[in-house]
């Protein structure tokens, strides 16, 4: 194991403690005495049918092929979300990020990643007061080589060492309700690029890529029905009678 990932280990040893003391604070109702503990504990509504935005930020690190694993710095990953609650258990995520590793004695070279992916959760344990879940999904990724900016090519085909690529990830997330639409997130996947293309990228970056990601993050839930009228707007016609006969 990298020492680069010691402080994402201590992030995720550290969300449940804040997420436990922000949940209690959150919880507690108003005028209660401090140290009761007969009084209930608050319990949030179903999130059931509801979707959210989201960002977190993090760290990724490429771990093949040689060439985009070898010497490789753990560096900044970005991510924006969005996701729909199908039910208790099933989430749907769309997410698309950012992120890139520069290397040991490569100076300012670095091979950055955008990508975009959709996916599917389930809830698999509630351990520790947490949401854990475990998923899947496919997406699309933009990789490029660069130095000082400016793709670098291929030596004997003079291609640049840019690309546009299906792959596929897996994660394991942990979510923390602490608000009625508010959850922390630790998501860590692990992404499979179908990359591999030797006939234009004989001499670098060849073969398929993969690079594991953890990030940590806020997600802001909303229903789609709350404040929509849903009934049908029916035209009523009033008639006035004078309530007079004729002679």
């Amino acid at each position: 194991m990298r020492l680069a990932w010691v402080p994402f280990v201590v992030v995720l040893l550290c969300v449940a403690g804040a997420g436990e003391a922000i949940a209690q604070d959150s919880s507690a109702p108003t005028g209660s005495v401090e140290g009761d503990a007969s009084a209930p504990k608050k319990v949030f509504q179903s999130l059931r049918d509801f979707g959210s935005f989201g960002a977190n930020v993090g760290g990724m690190l490429f771990m093949s092929d040689d060439d985009a694993s070898n010497g490789a710095f753990v560096r900044p990953s970005m991510q924006s979300m969005f996701r729909y609650r199908f039910s208790e258990d099933w989430v749907g995520v769309g997410e698309f990020g950012f992120g890139w590793n520069s290397y040991e004695d490569r100076a300012d070279t670095v091979l950055a990643v955008l990508s975009g992916t959709i996916g599917l959760y389930r809830h698999v344990s509630g351990l520790l007061d947490m949401d854990w879940k475990i998923g899947a999904g496919a997406g699309i990724y933009s990789w490029n080589y660069k130095f000082n900016g400016k793709s670098v090519r291929d030596p004997e085909t003079e291609l640049h060492l840019r690309a546009l690529d299906l792959g596929f990830f897996t994660g394991l997330e942990l979510e923390r309700r602490i608000a009625p639409h508010v959850t922390l997130l630790l998501t860590n996947q692990a992404h499979f690029l179908f990359s591999e293309n030797k006939d234009d990228f004989p001499s670098l970056l060849g073969g398929n890529d993969s690079f594991i990601a953890m990030r940590f993050g806020v997600n802001y839930h909303f229903s789609p029905y709350e404040g929509i009228l849903w009934e049908r707007q029916q035209k009523r016609v009033i008639r006035l009678e004078s309530g007079r006969t004729g002679s």
